[in-house]
């Protein structure tokens, strides 16, 4: 047999209604592939498929127009317009590189969504086993489910613990509180009742009231607490004129 153990196969669509798709393509953890071409080596795992590609395994699909895989390793490189979805996780990219069963990294316009945050950079790093992401490429942005963003040169976030570490003037801006704040680096709590800490030349402004320090932590509920050289800003409301007042001291005026 010229091949050996290696199977070319083209319209992955018409071979999987004779059913040598799955029994090529099919391994213990229940991965599976589909491409207008698909090369795969049985004895290796080893696989090439372009074109529409659509990658199964463990509840998770993963979309591309190029990849390059491993079935045993469960290792890879899916390239162009990459979308992969796997329980709450969304990830969009231009190259998706599956180090191992864990460990996985989004290049080229990286965006990765998780309970109503948004993780962008020019690559993001996660780590499965620890729920963890890192930003590499000198900017990243984590976007809140109301629209508020949070930039810096890099984030860290501990999905598992909801916490992200921003390093690298770092840059907040709220419209729905009306908010902006920077900072050298910034410590995000991400829960309902969680915070902003801003380390190192904070300032935060909103409604036209400004508060700077050292150290400056605001609150879910518009609290700020600021350490170290604080300075405020406040512009009091104005208050609308009692008519009755106004009238009355006309009255007086023309006495």
């Amino acid at each position: 047999m010229a091949y050996k153990n290696r199977f070319v196969l083209a319209a992955a669509a018409a071979l999987l209604s004779l059913g040598l798709a799955t029994t090529a393509l099919a391994a213990p953890s229940n991965f599976s592939v589909q491409a207008d071409e698909l090369e795969y080596d049985l004895g290796s795992g080893e696989a090439v498929a372009k074109g529409s590609v659509v990658l199964k395994q463990d509840g998770g699909v993963a979309t591309a127009n190029y990849a390059r895989f491993n079935s045993k390793t469960k290792s890879g490189v899916l390239t162009g317009n990459v979308v992969a979805d796997r329980e709450d996780m969304h990830i969009t990219c231009n190259e998706f590189i599956v180090h191992n069963e864990n460990d996985l990294s989004a290049v080229g316009g990286a965006s990765i969504s998780k309970a109503g945050k948004r993780l962008n950079a020019d690559r993001v790093n996660y780590y499965k086993e620890r729920e963890f992401a890192e930003t590499i490429g000198g900017w990243a942005r984590l976007t809140d489910s109301d629209g508020s963003t949070l930039n810096a040169a890099k984030i860290d976030y501990n999905m598992a613990a909801g916490v992200a570490n921003a390093y690298g003037g770092v840059d907040i801006n709220s419209p729905a509180r009306n908010l902006t704040a920077s900072a050298d680096s910034a410590v995000y709590k991400t829960d309902n009742s969680g915070y902003v800490e801003l380390l190192g030349n904070a300032k935060a402004t909103q409604n036209g009231n400004s508060v700077a320090g050292d150290k400056l932590r605001l609150t879910n509920t518009n609290v700020a607490i600021a350490d170290g050289d604080v300075k405020i800003i406040y512009i009091p409301e104005k208050q609308p004129a009692v008519l009755g007042k106004e009238k009355q001291g006309a009255e007086q005026a023309l006495a």
